[in-house]
């Protein structure tokens, strides 16, 4: 359910990941005025998958059990699924519920906040018995982590940038090279 709930703020913060790639979405508001706004084709995509998702279960939730229809708007839309969150879970489709608001927010995370760092690929995790691979994250200046070093496989076989030469080093007497 937190994925649900996480999914206005997603949407909200898609359209902040303009890149290079832009097109210009004109959007119509009350009053016949318009605004012109530029979006990532990736956002505009991930936003219409959101709402049609949201519409489209919260339509099926008004169609079974008769009740009003919420406002389409995703804030609207997501409060009104979490309302009916006791019922849906029983729903025979829960589990294609659970899976496309997974991946939703799985994209929707993704478009919103890319990651922009560097990787390259370095060789072996230096830890015994550890069969991961280590990969350098180079991230630029102003990316508010820093630049470090992670096995592909354990979360707590990583170095940070200061410590690179040591772990060279340890790399090296690990695949029997001479430091």
């Amino acid at each position: 359910m937190s994925d649900l709930l996480n999914l206005p703020a997603l949407y909200s913060d898609c359209d902040r990941g303009t890149g290079p790639e832009v097109v210009r979405v004109i959007r119509r508001i009350p009053r016949k005025s318009a605004t012109v706004d530029s979006i990532s084709p990736a956002a505009a995509e991930i936003r219409a998958a959101i709402r049609t998702v949201l519409a489209s279960w919260s339509g099926l939730v008004v169609q079974e059990r008769g009740v009003s229809r919420p406002a389409r708007d995703i804030p609207a839309l997501s409060r009104f699924l979490c309302r009916h969150i006791d019922w849906l879970t029983r729903h025979p489709a829960a589990g294609d519920l659970m899976d496309e608001i997974r991946e939703l927010t799985r994209r929707a995370h993704h478009v919103a906040y890319p990651d922009r760092s560097r990787r390259v690929p370095l060789g072996y995790c230096p830890v015994p018995e550890c069969e991961g691979e280590l990969v350098a994250r180079m991230r630029s200046r102003d990316d508010a982590l820093p630049s470090d070093i992670a096995c592909s496989i354990s979360p707590h076989h990583s170095w940070p940038a200061t410590s690179w030469t040591r772990l060279a080093r340890q790399v090296r007497r690990s695949q029997g090279e001479s430091a």
